[in-house]
């Protein structure tokens, strides 16, 4: 492996949980808990964090090899493109799936979490393409 994609991975999922707090935990959590549909037993009392972190260091694990193994990025701005590429894709596969199969979310909250999504992934994106491209560089002879 990589140590620039170990790095980035790392990096990665800490932000992706940091930032996950923030957004979905303190920001928009009355936001969602208002456009779900509320049944006993749906939110456990205390989230798994090491699975929830797990779950984010696979998450930043995708776009680190994905960015490096395939696509070449190592730009914040490169990053942040295909992060924002790749979080409107994810967020909507998933959230339509969820729409269509799952009497939970509101269509309000679909939206809303299709934006979010991408807009979290793309920044996500962005650090782990920074991360990939920081230190020497390559000289390119003429």
């Amino acid at each position: 492996m990589n140590p620039k994609v170990t790095i980035a991975t790392i990096a990665g999922g800490v932000a992706y949980f940091l930032l996950g707090w923030l957004i979905y935990g303190i920001l928009l959590m009355d936001f969602y808990t208002a456009n779900t549909i509320q049944y006993p037993g749906l939110w456990k009392e205390m989230p798994n964090l090491l699975l929830m972190f797990i779950s984010n260091l696979l998450g930043a694990f995708l776009l680190a090899f994905i960015f490096h193994r395939w696509a070449g990025i190592k730009t914040f701005l490169g990053g942040l493109t295909g992060g924002l590429i790749l979080g409107l894709i994810l967020s909507l596969m998933w959230d339509l799936y969820f729409l269509s199969s799952m009497n939970l979310y509101s269509l309000t909250l679909v939206l809303v979490d299709v934006i979010v999504g991408t807009i979290f992934t793309g920044i996500i994106g962005g650090l782990i393409g920074w991360i990939l491209g920081f230190g020497k560089k390559e000289k390119v002879n003429a």
